[in-house]
């Protein structure tokens, strides 16, 4: 049997809809054309906010609705955990593809091209393609788990924030001015259905009426039957248009506006419940959060007001209800501050209070017939509609102080003859049959200027490995200001873990595909010794800090990568492309070819030498004969050979001659990198 409970929550204004099994066609139209959406990890539907249309639906299905039991942050904190979980899953694909490029690019090292060469170029540019679709499924996957790790920070400081009093005071004055609005509406009504109301409704007063009352529908010729001339338009028309068009009558307008207006009342006052409601929480969540911390101080003009960092002087006090909801300031542009921007409040002194009350002290109101004036009774501008009438502040000059006077529009005091500009700008107005008061003497006295002052606070200085904060440490700079700040929790840690971990791994390959990804280079020849061999090349070298060491042929670096800190190297390579690609920082690299270098083009003699020469035919020969020249006395030098007959011939009584050691290593040993040759290792010292 199916059973649907329904909830609604303040805290989001959102109402949800849990069904213990699958919702019919039809009842699935209804509720999606409400508004609802399905959530599938929360496993209901959910409305974006609370409307009398959604409310009425989920009591016809449910009966009633109950309150959430989960809080916003509770609920923020289920979808962070759900987020958490989507990055921990993509992240674990991105390290899987990661390997897995390793895997494949692993004979060559990470931002080095593919070579051909030292296998079939066929295989080199498939190895290319897997490699570049394997980075880019890991930056993809590493990506998504950032995304998803910030939408879970995300998650959890939006609910945070929402609860912060200022935010919730904010959101108090939101739904206190949609309030406002339903009690116009309500009011609205009410006063037209007074109107429509009254005993014998002419035509003519319901036509009056209907210029205001803007009620419109659709007149078909079935419920109201007329005969040319009248209008013989059944669409949709005002009220007006149709008692004007002879289609109805007082009587009949009177019985389509009464109605309306009662539908429009009936559907203000449940808006207006529901924000009764709302304003009832939010009040009592933001008491039991001790309230606003300006609510608590005795704000008097004078007094200095902390808000954006900047102290401002305030000019007045804005109160409803006997309560402070803001301040008019001294503030360049946005002068009125909501009392919830306030952070901190310095009293007047009494010197301050005066300083204020002078600045803002009106000039005396004086009535006088000035040149320009239009001339009034005291009656009639009396009946000049307020909004069309006011003052004029008028500067001080030589002969007279700063004064005011009165001002109207000029369709009110001018000549009905006047032109257009005339009755339309707002002369000065001398009152003819009220007391004459002349503007006040002359006084020589320096305007009064209300200073801002910059807040004196010092930066947070809150320090990660990766940078410092500089925000200022000032009441209400939290985690959701600064990801450096250490007031922070879950946010803050996330930060700082972000800051130690870089995932330096993705960013290289991300930049490598922004740099036009694996590049596929000819290397003839190129056989990079393999990554073991390489360190047992070192390790056989014995080398010492101090000592300088060569790398005849350093191709992709393998035997360069193994050598210890301490020593001076210098590696040559022919392949530009390769010794471009080489670490520069850590060793001097020559590109050109070894055979035509002599001690002094490479600085003088070594100490070790290591090296895995060219093998086509017999290079191997002469380039380890050509290296014994930059050998120094006592020196050692371990290199790779092919293990052929001209070797033997060559190079192993060379060895023996020198008490060196010889050794076949096995056939598979350069089978990582595409050959089977007989390779032999052999040490001799000089």
């Amino acid at each position: 049997m199916q059973t649907m409970t329904a909830t609604y929550s303040p805290d989001d204004n959102k109402l949800r809809l849990y069904s213990s099994s699958r919702l019919d066609s039809a009842t699935y139209e209804r509720v999606k054309a409400a508004g609802f959406k399905w959530a599938p990890r929360q496993e209901l539907f959910v409305a974006p906010m609370w409307t009398p249309a959604r409310e009425d639906l989920l009591l016809e299905l449910c009966g009633e609705i109950g309150d959430e039991d989960t809080s916003l942050v509770e609920r923020a904190e289920e979808r962070a955990d759900r987020f958490g979980d989507y990055s921990d899953k993509r992240a674990s694909d991105a390290e899987s593809a990661r390997r897995a490029v390793s895997s494949i690019a692993d004979g060559i090292p990470f931002g080095q091209p593919i070579l051909v060469g030292h296998h079939s170029e066929r295989r080199a540019r498939k190895d290319a393609e897997r490699i570049e679709n394997g980075m880019r499924r890991a930056v993809k996957m590493w990506e998504t788990s950032e995304y998803w790790k910030h939408r879970a920070a995300g998650a959890l400081r939006h609910a945070k924030y929402k609860e912060l009093p200022a935010v919730r005071h904010r959101r108090i004055k939101g739904l206190e001015a949609d309030k406002r609005k339903q009690e116009r509406a309500i009011a609205e009504a009410e006063q037209f259905l007074k109107h429509w109301r009254a005993e014998g409704l002419t035509l003519d007063q319901a036509k009056a009426i209907a210029n205001y009352d803007h009620i419109s529908r659709c007149f078909s010729l079935t419920d109201y039957p007329r005969n040319p001339p009248a209008s013989q338009y059944e669409g949709a028309m005002s009220l007006w248009s149709a008692l004007d068009g002879g289609i109805i009558d007082a009587a009949q307008a009177r019985d389509i506006a009464i109605p309306a207006h009662e539908r429009t009342m009936a559907w203000a006052r449940r808006w207006l419940e529901h924000y009764e409601n709302r304003i009832g929480y939010e009040r009592a969540m933001l008491d039991e959060q001790g309230g606003l911390k300006a609510e608590g101080q005795d704000i008097q003009p004078g007094g200095r007001v902390l808000i954006d960092n900047e102290w401002l002087i305030v000019v007045r006090v804005n109160k409803k209800d006997g309560k402070p909801v803001s301040v008019t300031t001294n503030a360049r542009y946005v002068r009125v501050r909501g009392i919830e921007e306030i952070k901190e409040y310095q009293a007047p002194t009494a010197e301050q209070a005066a300083l204020v009350e002078k600045a803002t002290k009106l000039p005396p109101l004086v009535n006088y017939p000035g040149e320009g004036f239009a001339h009034m009774t005291k009656a009639e501008y009396d009946r000049v509609p307020k909004d069309y009438k006011g003052t004029n502040k008028i500067k001080a000059t030589d002969t007279a102080g700063a004064h005011r006077v009165r001002t109207c529009m000029g369709c009110y005091c001018m000549p009905k003859e006047s032109d257009f500009n005339k009755r339309h700008s707002y002369p000065n107005v001398f009152i003819t049959d009220a007391k004459r008061v002349d503007p006040p003497a002359a006084v020589a006295a320096e305007p009064v200027k209300l200073e801002r002052v910059p807040a004196a606070v010092e930066p947070c200085g809150y320090q990660t490995t990766a940078t410092t904060c500089s925000k200022p440490n000032v009441a209400g700079h939290q985690a959701i200001d600064c990801a450096t700040c250490e007031t922070g929790t879950a946010q803050n840690e996330a930060a700082k873990a972000a800051a130690e971990n870089p995932a330096a791994a993705f960013q290289a390959m991300r930049d490598q595909l922004k740099a036009g990804g694996v590049q596929v280079v000819s290397a003839p020849q190129l056989f990079p010794t393999p990554a073991r061999l390489a360190a047992r090349m070192v390790e056989l070298a014995d080398i010492e800090p101090g000592m300088r060491v060569l790398e005849p042929s350093a191709g992709t670096g393998r035997i360069l990568d193994q050598l210890p800190e301490g020593c001076e190297v210098v590696a040559v390579e022919i392949n530009a492309s390769l010794g471009g690609r080489l670490d520069a920082t850590r060793r001097a690299v020559v590109i050109g070819d070894f055979l035509q270098c002599t001690p002094e083009t490479l600085w003088g003699s070594f100490d070790r030498i290591l090296m895995n020469p060219p093998f086509a035919n017999a290079d191997d020969i002469k380039h380890i004969r050509h290296a014994l020249a930059f050998l120094k006395p006592g020196g050692k030098l371990v290199a790779i050979c092919a293990n052929g007959p001209r070797q033997n011939a060559q190079l192993r009584p060379l060895v023996e001659q020198r008490g060196g050691e010889w050794e076949d290593l096995p056939p598979d040993t350069f089978a990582d990198s595409g050959t089977a040759v007989n390779i032999a290792l052999f040490t001799l010292t000089a």
